[in-house]
């Protein structure tokens, strides 16, 4: 112990430098897998909080059963079947519309709503919750709409129209409470616009009421049960997403007859594909800086170990001669590597633990990082004990380059084929996720193969430039540069590491400048392929509020009212969009003299599955009006507001006309500095069933945000891990070529021209690396981030 001790401390510097290159492989690597899981789970619970409230749940919707218990019990067991362990909600729901006298605007119906949760939904503004048959407790803006407060009535009328008397049972709806919803957008309320605005398609309400109120009456109510996934975190996603693609059996295992009209409603699978697609496309890059840093980790532990053995040669050579076996050698280093490798995951470990709640995965990071460490150490050891048997002086000259050649072509083959496989799974699907919502693995490695294969080929160039470099320069006076592009040319064995090492690191840092500037990009195409604007406002019927009125509201910059409307275009469905020219994506006013055709941008898309150029005129059948209409193309463009890059085409209001093809509007697009505040005053507004939208209903944001963080973090970490493994291996190149100074000198240089010289070969090295790395990893970052990011709704 006291001999390993002291052999120890004589070289305490490098094994020091060993436990530190540990402790920041076991933090990088560790700290992103764990900090990244936690920011993945808060991100896909964000998407699933902010999706549309049709689209944060599933409901089961149905006409009341004769036993309504059995009826209860029979769905519940149906859900349980088909989510099985995915941690759902479910809530039940009863509703009926009864038929009201003339009161207030003329409202001739009421909407009634039986929810247990009423006190959680919602929150009593004056007056009490219903305790009896025939209480009802109203919004506050139906009551508003009404003229309505606690202790007033809401007549009933009979089939013909005429009030019911007051003497008979349930002759009126007696209000004893006024409430506000807590979250008007929540799913409980399935997007109904009466809970902000008191009215929807001619409803009032809703008003809430106990079951017994629904039972005096003769009509069947509706009874929902609303299927909510209690969380949504990374590791769930798969399980929640196989039980939705289950959920089409469900009617028909609950009501084989169709008797009580059993159906599903909500878009919970869509939000669901949304958070997948967006977790599988994180974590893919997430790999990058992981790998890269746990490459850099093995090739400073391999560049240090080499150093220490290469160190103690003479005292290898004098143990080998003392009879110590190979065996003995390579545990004394593999305990050595060992010890002083642990105690650098220790500290890793203990920081992280400290800043963070560790998983299972850090330890298991750690403990490889020591197997490693221990590993190398042993096979660095018995082969120098092997060298210090037979020291050949061939093996102490330099090569040709030849050898280090051959050594860096087998991994650059490696890493080349496997990152143009990957690169040709991306660019041919476009994607990362496959069609069934799962991750297409190859093509989210992507990135990261295509960063290291691209590394990989910074120190396979460094050699032949060099030459290159020489023997243009070789008709030059003086030794410099010529003999550094010589010794660089023909040491790559030991050059080729410190030159991998830097543009690793810099191309971890290239990629991580790169990511916020794509995210951003792709956020922005997300928003403009599905809203057109910042608020985007979706009814089937009439708008509720018009262009000029919400173009007058604080915050609003520009209000478009648009006809969105499918498009048959063969067997094709397309989308045909009509507004103004700034809105829709017009390039400019379209032309007039298209004879009867209507003039009209098109996609690259659709163009290409035409064949259309400019000029073209083809036939296609606007469905709203279920007519067919000839369009002339004025122009093609790779994607429009709304639509994006699918099949699309835009045209001018005015143009329809012209033609008496003109439809309503049945969209307003709005830009807003606001987006959630001018999204509340259009659901104040509506009374008709209406879909709002702005970018958090359709963004991935709150999950690939997560990756330019992660990636930050892992370059800076790749960056220190770099730099030491350059220095380590210049200055391990540097002792290899310490009987040139004697040579160089006896020619004349003297020994400050000579470390000038090597300074301005280490410093060319390190600019090479450096703009190589970034320019590679620059290059990688702008061809695969916009596909990869590229995953919103």
């Amino acid at each position: 112990m006291t001999s390993a001790a002291r052999r120890a401390g004589q070289h305490v510097g490098r094994l020091l430098l060993l436990a530190l290159v540990v402790a920041l492989v076991v933090a990088g690597v560790g700290g992103i897998a764990v900090t990244a899981d936690r920011m993945l789970t808060a991100g896909a619970s964000q998407i699933l909080r902010d999706a549309e409230p049709a689209a944060r749940s599933v409901r089961v919707v149905a006409t009341e059963g004769k036993d309504p218990a059995a009826q209860d019990e029979k769905v519940r067991d149906a859900i349980a079947a088909v989510f099985g362990a995915a941690p759902v909600v479910v809530a039940r729901q009863q509703s009926l519309e009864l038929p009201t006298a003339d009161v207030g605007s003329g409202t001739k119906r009421i909407g009634l709503l039986v929810d247990d949760r009423f006190d959680e939904i919602a929150e009593l503004t004056s007056g009490e919750w219903p305790m009896r048959a025939g209480q009802v407790a109203l919004p506050e803006p139906a009551a508003a709409r009404l003229d309505l407060g606690v202790g007033d009535l809401v007549s009933l009328a009979i089939p013909g129209g005429e009030p019911v008397p007051p003497a008979r049972d349930s002759a009126a709806l007696e209000v004893v409470g006024i409430w506000r919803a807590i979250d008007p957008a929540g799913t409980e309320w399935h997007g109904d616009p009466s809970v902000a605005s008191g009215e929807s398609d001619g409803v009032i309400g809703p008003a809430i009421t106990i079951a017994d109120t629904l039972a005096e009456h003769p009509d069947s109510s509706t009874v929902t049960w609303e299927i909510t996934p209690a969380r949504s975190d990374a590791a769930i996603l798969p399980e929640l997403q196989r039980a939705a693609a289950r959920l089409d059996g469900l009617p028909e295992s609950i009501d084989p007859r169709r008797a009580e009209n059993t159906r599903l409603s909500g878009d919970l699978a869509q939000t669901l594909e949304r958070q997948s697609a967006a977790v599988a496309a994180t974590r893919g890059l997430l790999v990058a800086p992981q790998l890269i840093i746990a490459l850099l980790g093995a090739l400073v532990l391999g560049i240090v170990l080499t150093s220490l053995s290469s160190a103690r040669l003479e005292e290898l050579v004098l143990l080998r001669a003392r009879g110590a076996s190979g065996r003995r050698l390579a545990l004394s280093a593999a305990a050595e590597a060992a010890a002083f490798a642990a105690a650098g995951a220790a500290l890793a470990v203990g920081v992280l633990a400290i800043l963070v709640d560790i998983s299972v995965d850090v330890p298991l990071i750690a403990a490889g990082a020591v197997v490693f460490a221990a590993l190398t150490a042993a096979v660095t050891a018995v082969r120098s004990a092997v060298r210090a048997d037979a020291v050949r002086a061939a093996a102490q000259r330099s090569d040709a380059g030849l050898r280090s050649l051959t050594a860096l072509l087998v991994p650059a083959g490696i890493a080349v084929a496997l990152g143009a496989l990957s690169a040709w799974q991306l660019f041919s699907t476009g994607t990362v996720v496959r069609s069934d919502g799962g991750a297409e693995p190859l093509a989210a490695a992507a990135p990261t193969l295509l960063l290291v294969a691209a590394c990989v080929l910074a120190p396979l160039a460094a050699g032949p430039l060099a030459a290159l470099g020489e023997r243009v320069l070789r008709g030059t006076s003086g030794i410099s540069p010529i003999l550094p592009l010589r010794q660089l040319a023909r040491r790559m064995n030991t050059l080729a590491v410190a030159i991998l090492c830097l543009s690793l690191a810099a191309a971890a840092a290239a990629f991580a400048i790169m990511s916020p500037l794509a995210a951003d990009a792709a956020e922005q195409r997300t928003t403009r392929a599905a809203l057109g604007a910042d608020v985007r406002l979706i009814s089937d019927g009439a708008l509720g509020t018009t262009a000029d009125e919400a173009s007058s509201w604080n915050g609003v910059g520009a209000a478009s009212e648009v006809l969105h409307t499918p498009l048959t275009v063969g067997s094709d469905t397309a989308t045909l969009i009509a507004g103004p020219d700034s809105a829709v994506g017009l390039n400019g006013p379209l032309p007039d003299d298209v004879g009867g055709a209507l003039p009209a941008q098109i996609t690259e898309s659709l163009a290409a599955r035409l064949g259309a150029e400019r000029g073209t005129v083809f036939t296609a059948r606007i469905r709203s009006i279920n007519q067919p209409v000839s369009i002339e193309v004025t122009d093609i463009v790779p994607a429009l507001p709304g639509i994006g890059e699918g099949l699309g085409a835009a045209t001018d209001p005015a143009a329809l006309e012209q033609r008496d093809l003109d439809r309503p509007a049945n969209e307003l697009w709005l830009t807003s500095d606001d987006p959630q505040d001018t999204a509340e005053r259009l659901r104040a507004r509506a009374v008709q069933p209406v879909r709002i939208l702005t970018a958090a209903q359709v963004s991935a944001a709150p999950v690939t945000s997560v990756a330019p963080a992660m990636l930050t973090a892992g370059a800076v970490v790749a960056a220190v891990l770099g730099v030491i493994g350059f220095a380590a291996a210049t200055t391990a190149s540097s002792r290899a070529r310490l009987d040139e100074t004697q040579v160089l000198r006896a020619l004349g240089l003297a020994a400050a021209a000579q470390r000038a010289m090597r300074l301005g070969e280490s410093a060319g090295v390190a600019l090479y690396a450096v703009v190589a790395g970034a320019a590679l990893g620059a290059v990688v970052a702008a061809a695969v981030l916009p596909i990869v990011l590229g995953v919103g709704a």
